[in-house]
């Protein structure tokens, strides 16, 4: 196990029978044990699934191997009977518990299985196993089974016996504060989790437009330095479209704002869903302005595309609540594209596709006006 897993059913030495297979498997089964209850903490329903799998698959086994050692000695005996019979309980049991655990809360689940299963291999090993073993070590001296059966009981109710009363205690005692301690970390977990998420919709809020769901100015000041920078070491070529929604101030003033935001965000949408690939990234800039960074890709390639955004935005169309108007969406483009040098900063792409965007304006608005700088 990992260091920072929980061990919360320590395996000590007077679970052992002296059978040194056997022990190696009771050994075993502790792990299970304990895997489980560290799987449980994270509530991870295939995986806790899986590892109930794993022990019921493994105690079988056990089982198997060990009833191979008691059918050679005590084969018609009533405690082999008990034995086997116990065995199958278990089996039975942990099936049960698995089937019950996808339907009861996380609390009464953890309870139900981390007590069954410590106190029930306690109770075997310590009340069953060790006594058969004990009866097994005592038929070297007697070839009597009956009197082998009764020297092991009067020494396991001897000292041995006090001690195994005093483990067996201890160990539900122990199951109890195990079962707490899941409990504890389950929530230190839940909490840390939640906290994570919070910590990501922040993130998010911060650099993310909530009406139109594109990246907004701040990100794109945080982000674009780096992208000029990476192009510049590539020697790319970066290419910026900057989108304006004409007439946009007269939308807000006949339709209200809130149709003003429903033409940001359907705008956005279209962004996204047309420019969505690795080496371009689509931001609100603020009011109704857009910009689009794309790298590496041909400036010719960036005119069309800008074309075919700005006919895409004139088929969207904003209805005004009484249907008795509706706002056709139109949008004016520039377009600038530059091989990243040393000298070209954020401020000096800003200014080369302003200056596309304002001769678009002029040029009477819903047009792409493009320009560009590659040296070879």
């Amino acid at each position: 196990m990992s260091d920072n897993e929980l061990i919360i059913f320590p395996w000590n030495h007077n679970f052992e029978t002296g059978i040194k297979k056997v022990d190696e498997q009771h050994y075993h089964l502790f792990l299970l044990v304990n895997k489980l209850a560290n799987t449980l903490i994270y509530d991870d329903q295939i995986e806790v699934d899986g590892v109930f799998s794993e022990l019921k698959d493994y105690a079988q086994y056990h089982f198997s191997f060990e009833e191979s050692i008691w059918n050679e000695h005590f084969f018609d005996d009533v405690w082999n009977d008990d034995h086997k019979k116990s065995h199958a309980s278990f089996v039975n049991e942990v099936i049960k518990i698995q089937s019950e655990s996808k339907t009861l809360n996380w609390q009464e689940s953890i309870e139900h299985i981390l007590q069954f299963l410590i106190r029930w291999l306690v109770f075997h090993i310590i009340g069953d196993d060790k006594k058969m073993s004990v009866a097994l070590k005592e038929l070297e001296s007697t070839d009597s089974l009956e009197t082998a059966k009764v020297n092991a009981v009067d020494t396991l109710q001897g000292i041995n016996g006090l001690v195994a009363d005093t483990v067996l205690k201890m160990y539900f005692e122990v199951s109890t504060q195990s079962i707490e301690l899941v409990r504890e970390k389950h929530r230190r977990f839940v909490a840390e989790k939640e906290l994570r998420c919070l910590n990501k919709k922040l993130q998010e809020l911060a650099i993310t437009d909530e009406l139109s769901g594109l990246y907004n100015r701040r990100y794109f000041n945080i982000m674009t330095p780096d992208i000029l920078s990476k192009a510049q070491a590539g020697k790319q070529t970066v290419s910026f479209i900057s989108i304006d929604l004409d007439y946009f101030k007269q939308l807000n003033d006949e339709l209200g704002h809130l149709k003003g935001d429903e033409a940001i965000t359907k705008v956005g949408a279209l962004l996204s869903s047309q420019f969505n690939g690795i080496d371009e990234i689509a931001f609100r800039m603020g009011g109704e302005e857009f910009l689009i960074v794309l790298v590496d890709s041909e400036h010719e390639h960036c005119v069309e595309r800008a074309e075919s955004l700005r006919e895409s935005i004139s088929k969207l169309s904003i209805l005004c609540e009484n249907n008795a108007h509706t706002h056709l969406l139109t949008s004016s483009i520039g377009v600038f594209s530059q091989r990243a040098e040393s000298c070209s900063d954020i401020r000096y792409f800003l200014d080369k596709v302003d200056q596309c965007l304002y001769k678009a304006k002029l040029s009477g608005r819903n047009t792409v006006i493009a320009e560009s700088i590659l040296t070879i």
